[in-house]
C-alpha cells in the first residue's frame, strides 16, 4: 500500500487546469491509478478503478457540498434531503419509487415529444445563422424537454427555465454571495411552485412524468410531497446541467467532424454510437464523490479511514488507455462502454433521458443543418464540478 505522499498530485485548484484536463490526469494516472490534489483529497483516476469503487459496497455517498464547505443554509438541507445524497434504506426506497418513470421503455415513450422540441430548437438556430448555442440550443433542448414532460404551463416556462439554470449555479459559486441568494431564492421559488403543482395534479392527474412520480407506489409506500419538491427540484438541476454541458461539445464535434452528419444520415444506428462516443469523449459530470463506511482501501493503492472522501474523476476514466485505444481521438464508430453516468447503486437514474435527447438533437441536426462552423474555439467553466463552455459561437447552414 501507497501513503498519500506516494501519490501524484493533480492541481485541480490551477485554473489553467481547466481548460485542458487532460494532460495532467494522464500524466499522473501514468504513474498511479489514484492520485490526490493539493487540499488531500484522493482522486480516482483509472476506468477499472473508478468502476470498482462506485460499485464497492465499503463506500457510500458523501456531502459534495461539505467539499465546497458549505455546512448549513436552505441549499445544503436540500441537498440533505435529496436520492443522490443518501444511502440505504433511505437511498434504496426512493430509488425503488422512481425507477418505474425513468426505465429506457418509458423514456422511449417520451421520445417523440424530445424529437419534436430538438426539430424546434435546431430550427430556430438555422434561422438565425448564426448563435451562441451555450445560451440557445444546448440550454433550451433540456430546458424544454423537462418542461415539456412535466407538463408546465407555457406561460411559466420561461420563469421555470431561469429556476432551473440558477439552481445549477450551487456546484461553483459557494463562495459568491450574490450568485449564493440567487440559488436559494431559486429554490424558494420553486418549492411554492411544484407544491403546487403536485396538489393540482393530484386532483387531476395527466399523462405527465409528475403524475407518474406521485402515482408510484411500492409495497403500499408512495413519495411524500416533501420527497416529490425535492425529487423534480433534484431532476431538473441534474438534467439540465449534465445534459446542457454534453450538447454543447455534441454541437461542436459536428463542426470539428463534420462526417458526423453524413453518417447520421446514412445510417441512423450510428446515433447511438456516436452520442455515447461524445460521452466518453467528454465526460460532463467532472467527479463524484464516494464516502468510506469504515476503514477500507481504495482500489488496492492506499488504506483509508471511515468517513474519508473520496472523488472518482469521471473525464480521467473515459481516456484510461488501459480501456480504450487510442483514447484521446473521438471515433464516430468506437463501440465501448463509458463511465459518464457513473456505476453502481448511484448510476445516474436519468442517464436514458440524457442519451435520449442528445440522440433526437443529432437526428434533428443532420436533417436541418448542411454545415457548421464554430466562430470562436471554446474556454471551458473552470472549477465547475458539471462541465461545460463558457459560450460556444456557432453559425449553420440549412441542409
Amino acid at each position: 500500500m501507497k501513503t498519500v505522499a506516494d501519490l501524484p498530485v493533480v492541481d485541480i485548484d490551477d485554473e489553467a487546469f481547466w481548460q485542458d484536463v487532460y494532460p495532467a490526469l494522464h500524466e499522473a494516472r501514468s504513474i498511479s491509478p489514484v492520485g490526490v490534489t493539493p487540499g488531500g483529497l484522493l482522486y480516482v483516476l483509472g476506468f477499472d478503478e473508478v468502476d470498482g469503487v462506485l460499485k464497492d459496497k465499503r463506500f457510500g455517498a458523501f456531502d459534495q457540498l461539505a467539499l465546497m464547505g458549505v455546512t448549513s443554509g436552505r441549499v445544503w438541507e436540500w441537498w440533505q434531503r435529496v436520492m443522490f445524497s443518501n444511502n440505504d434504506p433511505v437511498h434504496g426506497r426512493l430509488r425503488k419509487l422512481v425507477n418505474r418513470a425513468f426505465t429506457p421503455p418509458q423514456i422511449e415513450r417520451k421520445r417523440e415529444v424530445m424529437g419534436r422540441i430538438a426539430e424546434g430548437v435546431v430550427a430556430d438556430a438555422v434561422a438565425k445563422g448564426s448563435v451562441d448555442v451555450m445560451e440557445t440550443m444546448a440550454h433550451e433542448l433540456p430546458s424544454r424537454v423537462m418542461a415539456a414532460l412535466l407538463a408546465i404551463p407555457e406561460v411559466d416556462r420561461e420563469q421555470f427555465a431561469g429556476w432551473t439554470t440558477d439552481i445549477g449555479l450551487a456546484f461553483g459559486a459557494a463562495t459568491d454571495l450574490v450568485v449564493w441568494r440567487r440559488v436559494e431564492d431559486a429554490l424558494l421559488s420553486l418549492d411554492d411552485y411544484v407544491a403546487a403543482l403536485i396538489e393540482q395534479r393530484r386532483g387531476k392527474a395527466g399523462d405527465d412524468l409528475l403524475s407518474e412520480l406521485i402515482a408510484a407506489e411500492e409495497s403500499g409506500d408512495r413519495l411524500s410531497t416533501q420527497e416529490l419538491i425535492d425529487l423534480v427540484e433534484n431532476l431538473l438541476f441534474a438534467g439540465h446541467d449534465t445534459t446542457r454541458g454534453a450538447a454543447g461539445v455534441l454541437l461542436r464535434m459536428i463542426a470539428v467532424h463534420p462526417e458526423m452528419l453524413a453518417l447520421a444520415r446514412s445510417d441512423d444506428g450510428a446515433v447511438k454510437v456516436m452520442v455515447e462516443e461524445v460521452l466518453r469523449y467528454e465526460a460532463i459530470a467532472f467527479s463524484t464523490c464516494r464516502s468510506a463506511n469504515r476503514a477500507a482501501d481504495v482500489a488496492g493503492i492506499v488504506e483509508v479511514e471511515a468517513g474519508t472522501p473520496v472523488a472518482l474523476c469521471l473525464p480521467a476514466a473515459c481516456r484510461d488507455p488501459r480501456r480504450y485505444a487510442d483514447p484521446d481521438r473521438f471515433d464516430i464508430r468506437r463501440v465501448a462502454p463509458q463511465a459518464a453516468f457513473g456505476a453502481g447503486a448511484h448510476y445516474c437514474i436519468g442517464a436514458w433521458l440524457t442519451r435520449a435527447e442528445l440522440q433526437e438533437l443529432l437526428r434533428a441536426v443532420a436533417r436541418s443543418i448542411g454545415a457548421a462552423t464554430v466562430e470562436v474555439e471554446p474556454r471551458w467553466v473552470p472549477y465547475a464540478q458539471i462541465r461545460r463552455y463558457e459560450a460556444l459561437p456557432m453559425s449553420f447552414e440549412a441542409a
